[in-house]
């Protein structure tokens, strides 16, 4: 199958990181690679908070 990729800038920590997205419908998807190094936490309820902590 194939799939667009588009490159975008996005801030990430504080730092400017320059990261592939791939298009899969409706939705561009951002894969877990920037999760390395991190925590993440995901409370699955409308509204609520999704954290994303650096693991030191």
């Amino acid at each position: 199958m194939e799939t667009d990729v588009y490159l975008a800038t996005i801030v990430w920590n504080g730092v400017e990181r320059n990261i592939a997205v791939l298009a899969m419908g409706r939705r561009p998807l951002i894969g877990t690679a920037l999760l390395e190094d991190y925590h993440l936490s995901i409370d699955f309820y409308e509204g609520d908070t999704v954290l994303v902590d650096e693991i030191l």
